[in-house]
């Protein structure tokens, strides 16, 4: 199986992370979330607002607010080095491996 093909998915933490934002917040993430394992192997996303606008499905009147909540330095994605990475995003990608 090819290693993009299955990203575990931990609901639980997930929809407790997403609890009290939009749907659309939600989806924005899982879509990076995605992006990040698929595309990118784990290596990280380009600190390119309009790049992770597109990749997030976010319409520019909701970027910035949905930006504020994926992008936050804290719990989702962090900036290191230039590029997105998630936390825990990197060590489950090497284990499908």
């Amino acid at each position: 199986m090819k290693h993009y093909l299955f990203m575990p998915f931990y609901g639980g933490e997930f929809f407790e992370a997403m609890a009290g934002h939009s749907e659309s917040v939600g989806m924005a993430y899982l879509r990076a979330l995605w992006h990040y394992w698929g595309h990118t192997g784990c290596t990280g996303l380009p600190n390119d607002d309009e790049y992770l606008r597109r990749v997030c499905g976010c319409e520019r009147a909701e970027w910035a607010r949905t930006k504020g909540i994926i992008f936050d330095n804290r719990y989702h994605f962090r900036l290191e080095d230039g590029l997105w990475q998630q936390v825990r995003g990197y060590p489950e990608w090497a284990k499908t491996r």
